[in-house]
């Protein structure tokens, strides 16, 4: 017994502080957790605020506390395409998808910033590779109605903008996107009735006012 004894407050002795200190890693977890959310849900208010220099900085604290933080990395890349700071952005998303390649908003963003640079075919690739993620993932949809209508494909984006709509009914930039692209095919009745669900959806939606004005026009 005495020999047992012996073994095991050896083992303790050699392995004990490894459990300590697992244990206390484990713990602080939630903490960090909680505060890298935090400072999220922050930098998501400045970022709704406009106030983009501040959000970034907010952003910046929550990587420094967990660098692979997702919704820190996509808020970051976010702010800063709405910058126009488009390339930085990508890197975020880039890393972000890195982490986890099934992070549908990381590459449904890119597909955004790319547009930005009009790399149409580049952003349709990653619109496409979001609702491969999730099929259901209205906006990636309605995303990529903006990008097919800027590149001249647009009874393709008045397909995916359909989709958008169906997916979403109460999301007004899938109707403007719509509307876009029966604007674009020269359908400007139905245009209209399109940014006008938008406007309902949405009445401070700048680019479904300027687009049923410029239908109204055309009929």
């Amino acid at each position: 017994m005495s020999l047992i004894r012996s073994e095991m407050n050896v083992f303790i002795m050699k392995y004990g502080y490894v459990l300590v200190l697992f244990i206390l890693m484990m713990c602080s977890l939630p903490v960090v957790a909680s505060q890298t959310d935090e400072l999220v849900a922050r930098g998501n208010n400045l970022y709704d605020q406009g106030l983009y220099d501040e959000a970034l900085i907010v952003y910046d604290k929550a990587l420094s506390i967990d660098p692979e933080h997702l919704e820190s990395l996509n808020g970051k890349g976010k702010t800063l395409k709405n910058m126009g700071r488009y390339e930085e952005a990508i890197l975020q998303y880039d890393m972000a998808v890195e982490i986890d390649p099934n992070y549908k908003k990381a590459w449904n963003n890119k597909g955004n910033a790319l547009t930005y640079l009009e790399r149409y075919d580049d952003a349709i690739a990653m619109f496409d590779k979001s609702i491969q993620i999730d099929p259901d993932y209205s906006k990636a949809y309605s995303n990529r109605a903006w990008c097919l209508t800027l590149a001249g494909r647009y009874e393709e984006a008045l397909e995916s903008a359909e989709n958008a709509t169906l997916l979403e009914p109460a999301y007004a930039r899938g109707w403007s996107n719509r509307g876009d692209a029966l604007f674009a095919l020269d359908r400007y009745a139905d245009a209209v009735l399109s940014y006008e669900t938008a406007l309902i959806l949405d009445p401070w939606l700048k680019d479904a006012q300027e687009g049923m004005e410029n239908s109204i026009k055309m009929m």
